[in-house]
């Protein structure tokens, strides 16, 4: 059996779960009136998420870091691409340079789509708590973005699935119970200091994780008065 050791700390784990939970919650609740407040609500808290993982690429273990990512050039890229098509594993703890591409289109993408939806206002039952502070031009503009962006999103967390089922059946790589678990091959890499598993990484996560949700939905959700 190949040596495992910790890589996705329980952050990482427990707010890609909760971005999935969100992300499907916000695409059914999205055009229902009856859960608008429920939808903004989660709309936010995915922002702060996304705030604390961009955070968390700093200050986080090893291969949370985006230091560890490889870089996201077009060359490495396609070889990783490649890589796939022809069923060869990357033999990396962390994120291939694909993955680490995927990260930066999913944070961004959600970002914009949360930030847009925050800025939008349908002049009857919905006003964004950033409308009133903007221009109307912007506040139509992000209107009409919105569910673009959400789309776009839809469309890119398909392509994920197929990914990951492309990797699961076909190429046998445990990535869901990675996922799960927090633990991946070694392939003769190190876990960092300290892993993702300490108890310094967790108190850490922990602290900063409620801040920054608990400043995100404070000043937006409460000061703001959405």
């Amino acid at each position: 059996m190949r040596e495992t050791i910790p890589v996705w700390d329980i952050w990482i784990r427990l707010g890609h779960w909760l971005i999935v939970i969100g992300f499907f919650f916000q695409q059914i609740s999205g055009g229902d009136a009856e859960y608008i407040d429920a939808h903004a609500t989660v709309g936010t808290l995915l922002a702060g998420w996304v705030i604390f993982r961009i955070l968390w690429g700093f200050i986080g273990p090893k291969y949370a870091q985006f230091s560890s990512f490889p870089p996201p050039n077009p060359r490495l890229v396609t070889k990783s691409f490649k890589r796939i098509l022809t069923r060869q594993s990357e033999e990396v703890p962390g994120h291939s340079a694909i993955g680490g591409v995927a990260v930066y289109v999913f944070l961004t993408l959600i970002l914009l789509t949360a930030l847009t939806g925050m800025s939008s206002s349908d002049d009857i039952l919905f006003d964004g708590p950033f409308a009133p502070l903007l221009p109307a031009a912007m506040v139509s503009f992000a209107g009409t973005v919105h569910p673009i962006l959400s789309d776009l999103l839809l469309v890119v967390v398909a392509v994920h699935l197929i990914a990951i089922t492309w990797h699961v059946i076909v190429m046998k790589e445990p990535l869901i119970r990675g996922m799960l678990t927090g633990r991946k091959h070694a392939f003769d890499q190190e876990p960092g200091d300290p892993h993702a598993f300490s108890r310094v990484i967790f108190i850490r996560g922990f602290i900063f994780s409620l801040l920054i949700l608990s400043f995100t939905y404070g000043i937006i959700g409460i000061y703001l008065g959405w």
